[in-house]
């Protein structure tokens, strides 16, 4: 047997959530829709699949690839025209020889599919949740949600020129002429409407879902923690619950019960999140109660209510990059404040020398320092001189404190008064080092600013694990502005009279 998977495109009943990926690529619990129907195609022995695909192709073939990674052969249609998407049926030639199983995406049964040979067309049906006008008038009881399995050769060139409105219409004509059997499935995975997402969700963590599990580490009975996770120990966990890789909870977040975090999210300080999806790259701002919603970014979707908002403040919702708005003002202001500061504490910056000449550790370098915002071919070409005490004074992370400031901040002032840095941005990179951050990281990074007091250096308990460095530096961006400027300033001022082991942020 063959399976023939149709990916669908846009929905309007998700509320523009898949705007950018099509709902097959929305998660459920560590995977997306579409990986876990794959994954229970191959579980079945089906090594061949077909995957019509109308929206977002390339999305969907970074994330399956050729089959490789199953042991399978996988390939791609694109359905030219989306309202007749059958129309690829008609050159995919194994579908004449052997049976074939059709899944339309946004939903599948879990059930086993019939193995062997199949004399007559195999229907999976299941209760309808949708209001009439979405089923051509079936109000209640069961309908067909998109699984069926055929004998060889009943695709005619009148069925593969079908919409599916017409496709449905003429299954209903087999059932009813008893030419098709009908199978009733209780359980699906349904990601066809944001409430069905979230109790797919449900269902899985509450492992109600047999066929479907949750790969990685359980911490705890119905705690499953991804890789490169930053949890704050006041962390308030329910299970069950799901958390992705290269996350952030802050200090007092509740997370849970039937909750799942993506990947690449932060949650930030005291917001509670139960019954929810937090999809990838999404920030969530401090103070907040996040319950029966789907949070998208800047998108919030009330699933209770069947409503949608966009968040315009970015301190409540928004994604983990920010456009950046250059202000000339900001930059005069911040150039004459640096002169300030360096008439001010040159009898330090006098007395610091000495010293470090003294033990001889005196070493006064200059680093070529890529100038922020920079687009990626402007690595080797927009860069200037950032000087420092020590050779390693930049390349080394170190936490906030007196050997940052001697080392460090007062040298960097000089660049801050030629309007090279910021005095709060993120870590100042060479062209190498931002040459080795990931592509996600590095395109994070290039769109922001530097500074010489970051985000890193006062929040970090181990500054060289480059998890937690992603991690800050992608909380800086969401969180810079004028206050949390000034914010971070304070701090680093007063770790100078408090050490931070004495004082806890």
């Amino acid at each position: 047997m063959i399976g023939v998977i149709v990916v669908p495109g846009h929905s309007s009943k998700m509320h523009g959530l898949d705007a950018k990926r099509s709902l097959a690529l929305l998660p459920i619990g560590d995977r997306p829709m579409l990986q876990h129907i794959v994954e229970g195609l191959v579980a079945q022995g089906i090594t061949s699949i077909e995957l019509i695909v109308d929206h977002a192709p390339e999305a969907v073939e970074t994330l399956l690839g050729n089959g490789d990674r199953w042991g399978c052969k996988f390939r791609y249609h694109l359905a030219a025209q989306p309202e007749r998407p059958y129309r690829s049926l008609k050159i995919i030639p194994e579908i004449k020889t052997e049976p074939w199983c059709l899944i339309h995406a946004e939903r599948y049964p879990c059930s086993e599919l019939p193995a062997g040979q199949v004399a007559k067309t195999i229907l999976f049906y299941g209760s309808n949740d949708n209001p009439p006008d979405d089923n051509h008038g079936v109000a209640e009881g069961e309908i067909w949600k998109g699984t069926a399995v055929f004998p060889p050769g009943v695709i005619t060139d009148t069925i593969s020129n079908q919409t599916p409105g017409e496709f449905r219409q003429h299954l209903e004509n087999l059932v009813a002429n008893a030419d098709a059997k009908v199978v009733k499935v209780d359980k699906w995975l349904d990601a066809s409407t944001p409430a069905a997402l979230l109790e797919t969700q449900t269902m899985l963590l509450d492992r109600r879902l047999n066929s479907v599990t949750i790969s990685g580490t359980e911490r705890e009975p119905g705690i499953w923690i991804s890789r490169n996770v930053v949890i704050h120990p006041t962390v308030e966990l329910t299970a069950p619950l799901y958390v992705g890789p290269n996350s952030r909870l802050n200090r007092g977040v509740r997370l849970g019960p039937n909750a799942v975090i993506e990947g690449e999210c932060i949650v930030d300080t005291s917001t509670t999140i139960e019954h929810s999806l937090i999809a990838a790259g999404s920030y969530v701002g401090e103070g907040l109660e996040v319950s029966q919603a789907i949070v998208d970014r800047n998108l919030l979707i009330n699933v209770r209510l069947g409503t949608s908002v966009d968040i315009v403040e970015s301190f409540l919702l928004g994604g983990l990059k920010r456009p950046r708005r250059q202000n000339w003002l900001m930059r005069v202001v911040q150039s004459v404040l640096a002169v300030l500061l360096i008439i001010v504490f040159l009898p330090v910056s006098l007395l610091s020398l000495i010293v470090f000449a003294i033990m001889r550790r005196l070493s006064y370098t200059p680093v070529q320092i890529v100038q922020l915002p920079a687009r990626e071919s402007e690595l080797a070409s927009r860069t200037y001189s950032l000087s420092c005490i020590g050779p390693d004074a930049w390349s080394v992370p170190r936490k906030a404190g007196w050997r940052t400031f001697l080392r460090q901040f007062l040298p960097g002032l000089f660049a801050v008064a030629g309007g090279r840095i910021s005095f709060v941005g993120l870590p100042p990179r060479t062209a190498e080092e931002i040459s080795r951050l990931s592509a996600d990281w590095r395109d994070l990074y290039l769109g922001g600013v530097a500074g010489l007091i970051t985000e890193a250096a006062l929040s970090l308990s181990d500054p060289g694990d480059e998890t937690q460095r992603y991690l800050a530096d992608a909380y800086y961006v969401v969180r810079r502005g004028f206050v949390y400027n000034m914010k971070l300033a304070f701090l680093y001022f007063l770790r100078l009279i408090i050490p931070a082991g004495v004082m806890q942020r």
